[in-house]
């Protein structure tokens, strides 16, 4: 029998062999697993080399707070620079200090709201990032949320997007330009390789929602930038939506837009997003108070004509029956998401206790009437993932009838129902009975707002704040095995996964029960990995 050294492959082929096993090794989360590829690339020099690029090339670079400033021994080696194709930023700055008041109490004193991370702002951070020749991927993300503001200057920011082969920039959960420029502020200059991928988030409650300093910072990258973005992920409130219209965007693909529905531009979203003709994905998730109206893409009568005829992937939250954008849609459509943004339950539960008073009252989510009116007006036989939100009422059946008899090539159904009040029964036979048609269904995602669901953790009455129990209620982890078991009997052998909303340690995330076959009595049944460590038995909403 022949032997074979593994030397004996070519360069490329142990290239893609340590890709291999670092896959695997991330999708396991064993730290065994993880070592496999540290101590294959040890038996020797040849593969020492080789492995750098895969071991090195996605790296974590941990900053000390503005206060006691990094050193450059605590930056990645510089051994390493030639690797890195993608760097993760964080911070370890802090926005408050624990103090007493006059009465002895314990608080936190906020810092100045428009506080800059001095940690990002190191030369030698610059001088590494600009020394690292195959970096294309910058992401900024701060160990900690700062509720008082934290955010970068023009000048750090300009740094980031000078580096010459940036394509990739996002900025989580970090302010851009807090404090506005100097007069001499540094011009913003288009890198040798432009920047084709611009995520910026921040988190959903928050004050201010948007500075006139960090809306002017984002008029000048998109006007930078736009001939050459093809994702753009902005918040919506500091996003500078004036301009848009007034610009070329001959290569973005997806547009996500999150946050307070804006009033000013007034044009109607069909004609402000207009001159994006190659677009694929558009998101549109904002938050409506209970006076606006739904929004509506196209409004009906509006003198236009339809400019995505490449997207594929459509989200619109508060949607209006009237929009005559279901109508021409193109045929070829694979993700259609119908449903409020944030989530109903998500108001309910968690975000509610903390956003500003004039968000308090929100829309509601429509009923299966309204979103039955606008699927009835869509052709899209190619479907392959569709999320919507209601509250129940007769017509729900008649709803779910029509999802399964006009997007039968559904692969992920997501699925929001809010009982009527007074209404303490589910009716989960006749919900699951109209989706055992479903016959390519892999994946259904769930929420059936069960009487008894936790309640928040926190809830404020005035200034101050009670602690409910974060264990989940008695019976209530068997509500959703109970609801998954039905749902996993009665629909197509296809089924794989069902997820379920569950509120947890002050958390929202999706609960995931596996389908598996028993072969001892012949049935599918559902369980949970139990072999996946607690972190990684959720995903996040």
């Amino acid at each position: 029998m022949s032997t074979y050294s593994i030397l004996s492959l070519d360069d490329y082929s142990i290239l893609r062999l340590f890709e291999h096993i670092t896959v695997m090794s991330v999708a396991s989360y064993h730290e065994l697993d993880s070592r496999t590829a540290i101590c294959l690339s040890c038996t020797c020099r040849r593969l020492r080399e080789l492995a750098m690029p895969v071991l090195f090339g996605r790296c974590r670079q941990v900053l000390g707070n503005s206060v006691g400033i990094a050193s450059d021994e605590s930056l990645v080696p510089c051994t390493l620079w030639p690797h890195i194709r993608t760097i993760t930023l964080s911070c370890r700055c802090v926005d408050s200090y624990p103090m007493e008041d006059q009465w002895g109490h314990d608080i936190d004193k906020p810092q100045d709201s428009d506080v800059i991370c001095g940690a990002l702002a190191i030369p030698s951070l610059c001088h590494a990032l600009h020394n690292m020749p195959r970096l294309s991927e910058v992401v900024i993300r701060p160990e900690e949320s700062h509720v008082y503001g934290h955010g970068l200057t023009w000048e750090t920011l300009c740094g980031l997007l000078s580096l010459p082969h940036l394509t990739r920039l996002v900025l989580d959960r970090i302010h851009v330009c807090p404090i506005p420029p100097e007069n001499t502020a540094t011009p913003l200059v288009n890198p040798h390789a432009p920047l084709t991928c611009l995520e910026y988030r921040l988190p959903n409650i928050r004050y201010p929602y948007s500075l006139s300093s960090e809306v002017d910072a984002l008029d000048r990258m998109l006007r930078s930038f736009h001939l050459s973005l093809e994702t753009l992920s902005l918040p919506s409130e500091p996003a500078p939506l004036h301009i848009v219209p007034l610009l070329d965007w001959p290569r973005l693909r997806e547009l996500r837009l999150r946050g307070i529905h804006w009033t000013s531009p007034h044009d109607p979203i069909i004609n402000l997003f207009a001159c994006m003709p190659n677009l694929r994905v558009l998101s549109l998730e904002l938050m409506e108070q209970a006076s606006a109206s739904a929004i509506a893409l196209w409004p009906r009568g509006f003198r236009a004509s339809y400019p995505w005829p490449y997207l594929d992937s459509l989200s619109v939250s508060h949607p209006d029956p009237e929009d005559e954008i279901y109508e021409h849609l193109p045929s070829t459509m694979q993700t259609l998401e119908l449903r409020p943004w944030p989530h109903l339950c998500i108001r309910r539960w968690q975000e509610v206790n903390y956003e500003p008073e004039q968000l308090r009252s929100y829309s509601p989510p429509p009923s299966p009437s309204v979103l039955l009116r606008i699927l009835s007006r869509c052709y899209m036989p190619h479907l392959q993932t569709l999320g919507i939100e209601y509250c129940s009422d007769s017509t729900e059946l008649s709803l779910l009838s029509h999802i399964t008899s006009n997007f039968c090539l559904l692969t992920t159904l997501e699925l929001h129902r809010y009982r009527s009040d007074g209404d303490m029964e589910i009716p989960m036979l006749d919900i699951a009975r109209p989706l055992a048609s479903l016959s390519n269904l892999r994946i259904l995602k769930i929420h059936l707002d069960f009487p008894g669901a936790p309640a928040p953790w926190y809830e404020r009455s005035g200034k101050s704040y009670t602690l409910y129990n974060s264990a989940l209620p008695n019976g209530f982890e068997h509500n959703l095995l109970a609801a998954a078991t039905t749902f996993v009997r009665m629909l197509s052998p296809s089924l794989q996964e069902v997820w379920q909303l569950l509120y947890q340690y002050f958390q929202i995330r999706w609960r995931i029960f596996d389908v598996v076959h028993d072969d001892m009595i012949g049935e599918r049944k559902v369980q949970m990995d139990l072999g996946v460590q607690y972190g990684h038995e959720w995903v996040w909403v």
